[in-house]
């Protein structure tokens, strides 16, 4: 009984940590989109579309990792 309420406390945590990062990502993407509206340089345009792009990559990868975590445990 103990290991299965260690269990799930671990798997709180984890489910904890994998929002927490996805809510900073998202930060993150705002804040980037944000900077991308206010960009004139063609330049720091095209790096702006670079940092949002490889947010929305991290962004996905941490979905993934939330689905991994809130799925049941196998039986």
């Amino acid at each position: 009984m103990a290991s299965k309420k260690r269990e799930r406390k671990r798997r709180n945590a984890e489910i904890q940590r994998a929002v927490d990062e996805m809510r900073g990502i998202r930060r993150e993407l705002t804040q980037a989109e944000n900077s991308f509206d206010h960009m004139t340089d063609p330049n720091q345009m095209e790096a702006c579309i670079y940092e949002i792009n490889a947010l929305r990559a991290k962004y996905n990868c941490a979905v993934i990792d939330m689905k991994k975590a809130a799925a049941p445990p196998p039986q």
